[in-house]
């Protein structure tokens, strides 16, 4: 029998719900984490799910760390093995990051494609905010009075304003057609960014998520075999999730 002493009544009850949905609403250090870890150990142990059709996700590298450390740390503690490396754990990128590489082949990617860092992006695009101010009308003019008077300031606006869109699944074509100009201006410039990306063969944190989700939605295939793989799905503060996450 699984030992539930060390949690408190909703703690239990939430370990042992695990059929159907389940929302946790809880405070800062009020042990959503380590009720979380119990849950996993729980399907592992008492229901005898195989770790690998779990899915745990987080929004932060440290706090995918954590969960990996402590998961480890509790079953070394109580004698089972599992490997790890086949639990689906980790933030939303680099879980969408997996699936993308397990199933490239369905994917708009390129086959060497990278992963292109923050400042890296930036560095990129500080050598393209020309062509931005050639190829985009009012390019210029919109940056106007915003305080971005230099290209490297430009390029992070350029980079927050394309990943913005891009998380939230935004069709760029009807943003283009709207009445006010300055949403125009945010679809020509998310649009240059994209064709940046692509012809440099590489995406950035944003569209790791977005080729993803496209990828699940137009490839059945794809989805079903994900979907026979992981049976259960835990998510670390789920409100902070944006459109593609949900």
């Amino acid at each position: 029998m699984y030992d539930l002493s060390g949690l408190n009544d909703a703690q239990r009850k939430a370990v042992t719900t695990t059929e159907g949905p389940l929302l946790i609403i809880a405070g800062p250090g009020m042990g959503k984490t380590h009720t979380l870890v119990q849950r996993a150990i729980y399907l592992i142990e008492e229901k005898k799910v195989a770790a690998e059709r779990i899915m745990i996700v987080t929004f932060t590298e440290k706090a995918a760390k954590e969960l990996i450390t402590r998961i480890t740390n509790e079953t070394a503690k109580r004698g089972i093995a599992i490997n790890l490396n086949e639990m689906y754990i980790g933030t939303f990128h680099s879980l969408c990051l997996r699936m993308l590489k397990d199933n490239v082949e369905y994917t708009d990617l390129g086959k060497n494609y990278t992963v292109i860092e923050d400042y890296a992006l930036k560095y990129l695009l500080l050598g393209k905010v020309a062509e931005f101010e050639k190829e985009i009308a009012g390019f210029k003019e919109f940056f106007v009075g915003r305080k971005y008077s230099n290209y490297w300031k430009k390029a992070a606006e350029i980079v927050k304003i394309a990943n913005k869109l891009e998380e939230e699944a935004v069709n760029l074509d009807a943003l283009a057609d709207d009445e006010d100009e300055d949403i125009r201006m945010h679809a020509e410039i998310a649009k240059k960014y994209r064709q940046i990306l692509e012809e440099n063969n590489c995406i950035d944190f944003a569209r790791i998520q977005s080729e993803c989700y496209k990828m699940l939605k137009t490839h059945s295939e794809v989805l079903d075999k994900i979907r026979s793989q992981i049976e259960y799905i835990m998510v670390d503060e789920y409100q902070d999730t944006d459109y593609i996450q949900e």
